[in-house]
């Protein structure tokens, strides 16, 4: 209901950043954060899992 486990993403998913709209790929966790590589590394920054969901 709600609540994810802090493991709901792995990297290498493909991910959209929820008030970005832009799509990428975890490329590491630390913590509670995943790191997303945008635009092919072009931009990089980390989200917690309820700021990301994943895309197909």
């Amino acid at each position: 209901m709600g609540l994810f486990s802090s493991d709901e993403f792995n990297i290498g998913d493909k991910v959209r950043v929820k008030y970005r709209d832009q799509e990428g790929r975890i490329i590491d966790k630390n913590g509670d954060f995943y790191m997303v590589s945008i635009n092919n590394g072009q931009y990089v920054d980390s989200y917690s899992a309820n700021e990301l969901e994943r895309c197909w």
